[in-house]
């Protein structure tokens, strides 16, 4: 999954979602057909983000370290790369050096 450089068509929140005292802020979008999605950035750290739907997480920009609740590895992802989360889960994401952009799509 790779996401464009511009979303187009959107609905826009303008209040941003922000979480751990700061260090992750997102905003969210909805597309013409509904789709919402979360357009962030993460200061390094450490953070465990729990999901009420199905996630789709796309690292684009920066690196991390990411492990899905029930999984024993961990995965490394850069720019274009994507993990899944189920519903009703959590999932922990490390953050090193520099700072970390994603795109995460729910549903």
């Amino acid at each position: 999954m790779k996401s464009p450089e511009f979303f187009e068509n959107v609905k826009a929140k303008a209040v941003a979602n922000v979480f751990f005292n700061g260090n992750v802020v997102s905003h969210s979008i909805w597309d013409a057909s509904g789709v919402r999605r979360s357009l962030g950035v993460c200061q390094p750290g450490t953070y465990t983000f729990t999901t009420a739907d199905p996630e789709i997480m796309e690292i684009t920009a920066g690196s991390v370290r990411a492990k899905v609740d029930g999984e024993d590895e961990w995965g490394v992802y850069g720019p274009g790369q994507a993990f899944n989360v189920p519903a009703n889960t959590s999932f922990e994401m490390v953050v090193e050096g520099a700072v970390a952009q994603y795109v995460c799509t729910f549903g």
